[in-house]
């Protein structure tokens, strides 16, 4: 077995939940105990594609440790296949081929209804969360970030559970740092800028007239995701025909930049505006926004958030859930102790 110490970043949210008394880690301990519906892994799976139910993600294992709860969120596609090469030292080249969740669902001893029982799928990516109370410090993936985790928790607790109220919202909120916050308290807010891909999502397509130049084999790409958003507000619903794209949508390359500013003077619900955008892109990637302040000053995504460096025990790639769960403990204290994070004690004591 290899096992060796890997770099990971965490970042820092805290839940800001609207016309709700509980604390999100009262509502998780409350949404998988015992007695809960979703108990059982099969009932707390989110299909989070209409046109694909195969694609699915749900809060897997989970775990208290020092009184914080701790969590991963997992997503697959049923059915998936890996593309495998095998390394011959003989062969003049590596021969490729696919092996799919199937061919490895047959344990020895495992009868016929076992093997229906206990499915294997291949998992397209893991989170990581602890949360303390309303506080979470999250290890998220390139496929899996904060953004989705705040869309299933808010699936689990509302939708499917019904824990929180029709009439709630469940925000995982960006912490700025105190070095920046004193920036913005010398020297406001002036500009907010955003640069995002317009991403594509797969959808089967009907091979016809209209859409021929995207459509092969039965497949075409259609715009989604923030930069797709902006673009319809902006040209229409109908853009990706006005701009009269000759590559196929994928392979585009399209990038949008939102620029929110103002003109000289503003006034204090205008100034106020853009202090709430600068804090609002909790979901965009820390290379993606730039907000520069009316002293001249400028500040990247990645310096505006609460963030931190991990060194987390792995073996064969595979993250030591008790190592990562005691380092996020330990980091997310050292933030409260140092006074970067506000926490109040349920028991009474700051």
């Amino acid at each position: 077995m290899a096992r060796e110490k890997k770099r990971k970043s965490v970042h820092y949210k805290v839940a800001t939940i609207t016309n709700q008394t509980q604390t999100l880690q009262e509502m998780l301990a409350q949404a998988l105990s015992d007695q809960s519906d979703a108990h059982f892994a099969a009932n707390r799976m989110e299909k989070i594609n209409p046109d694909n139910d195969s694609i699915c993600r749900l809060v897997n294992h989970h775990t208290i440790h020092q009184g914080m709860f701790f969590g991963q969120l997992v997503r697959f596609e049923s059915g998936r296949s890996q593309v495998l090469m095998t390394l011959d030292e003989q062969a003049s080249e590596y021969s490729i081929d696919t092996i799919t969740s199937d061919a490895v669902a047959g344990e020895d001893g495992e009868s016929d209804e076992e093997k229906v029982r206990r499915k294997k799928e291949f998992i397209d990516s893991i989170l990581y969360f602890g949360c303390l109370d309303n506080h979470l410090v999250i290890m998220q993936s390139q496929a899996l970030t904060s953004r989705e985790l705040e869309a299933h928790l808010s699936w689990l607790l509302g939708t499917r559970l019904q824990i929180m109220a029709r009439n709630s919202a469940l925000i995982l909120q960006d912490k700025i740092t105190e070095e920046v916050r004193k920036k913005v308290e010398r020297s406001p807010v002036k500009t907010v800028s955003i640069g995002t891909p317009v991403e594509t999502l797969e959808q089967q397509s009907e091979g016809t007239e209209e859409n021929k130049d995207q459509a092969s084999k039965g497949v075409k790409w259609v715009p989604a995701g923030k930069g797709a958003d902006i673009l319809s507000a902006a040209l229409g619903s109908d853009w990706v025909n006005k701009l009269k794209l000759q590559d196929s949508l994928d392979e585009a390359n399209l990038q949008v930049q939102l620029k929110v500013t103002y003109l000289r003077k503003t006034s204090k619900t205008g100034q106020q505006m853009l202090d709430n955008i600068a804090s609002s892109m909790r979901h965009s990637h820390d290379d993606d926004v730039v907000v520069e302040l009316k002293g001249g000053g400028k500040l990247l995504g990645g310096e505006v958030r609460l963030n931190g460096q991990l060194n987390v025990q792995t073996t064969n790639g595979i993250v030591d859930e008790t190592d990562l769960y005691h380092q996020m403990h330990t980091w997310l204290l050292s933030k409260i102790d140092d006074d970067e994070i506000e926490y109040v004690d349920p028991d009474g004591d700051d």
